[in-house]
């Protein structure tokens, strides 16, 4: 397993193939299947939340682990994949969802910058849990999703990330944020702290790269992806 590079620095939001990365498949809405064969080929270790196992395999995507209850996998398509050397893990603890069960597994592994699909859209509650299952687990984690990406950031990481001069994102924090700092936006932060709420929303990047870090509490960007992105 390769170890992590420092992908906080230069790198483009949602585009981590120069990276090392963990990727986990959720059961959500994803984006095309193109763009998650991009992610799968690229990843140190490909993660399936239970039935999202049955699409990898639909797809012919290369998967290391499942985890999960496994009450929503086809039993088949699980025999296979065990018999193909998968690894899975049943979890059926009723108190976490499928992603919180992969997250562990992922800081149990000791590998970082973890890149979920399937993550965002379909049902707002479950969109909200898995967000705040990754704010809560500090786990820098990054949702690619059909229209928009979400990237949970770490405090005292100095982030350059490239969202494009001219394109909109939105920086939410929970429940504040303190020691902001935001700059090539066109609403700048120096020092700033965030409450939970409107404050960060629709800023506008004035450059390529917007760079951005923060001391003490959560935060969050929120891109729109346009139908060019791939």
């Amino acid at each position: 397993m390769r170890k992590n590079s420092e992908i906080e620095k230069g790198t483009r939001f949602g585009h981590h193939m120069d990276c090392d990365y963990c990727l986990i498949l959720a059961n959500g809405p994803w984006p095309t299947i193109e763009k998650v064969r991009e992610l799968a080929d690229g990843a140190s270790e490909v993660i399936a939340c239970d039935g999202a196992l049955n699409r990898a395999f639909e797809h012919k995507l290369n998967v290391d682990v499942t985890i999960g209850d496994m009450d929503s996998v086809d039993e088949k398509t699980l025999e296979q994949f065990s018999t193909n050397g998968g690894k899975v893990i049943e979890n059926k603890d009723q108190h976490s969802n499928d992603l919180a069960k992969a997250f562990a597994h992922y800081e149990a592994s000791e590998q970082k910058n973890p890149v979920i699909v399937g993550g965002l859209g379909g049902d707002g509650g479950h969109e909200w849990a898995n967000i705040l299952t990754s704010i809560s687990s500090g786990i820098a984690a990054e949702f690619i999703g059909k229209k928009k990406q979400i990237r949970i950031l770490s405090k005292g990481v100095k982030y350059s990330i490239e969202i494009g001069t001219g394109n909109n994102f939105s920086l939410f924090a929970i429940p504040y944020c303190e020691g902001v700092e935001l700059s090539g936006a066109q609403f700048e932060l120096t020092g700033e702290r965030l409450e939970m709420g409107s404050q960060g929303l629709h800023n506008v990047a004035t450059s390529k790269n917007i760079k951005c870090s923060f001391q003490n509490g959560s935060l969050f960007l929120v891109s729109s992806l346009s139908d060019e992105d791939p």
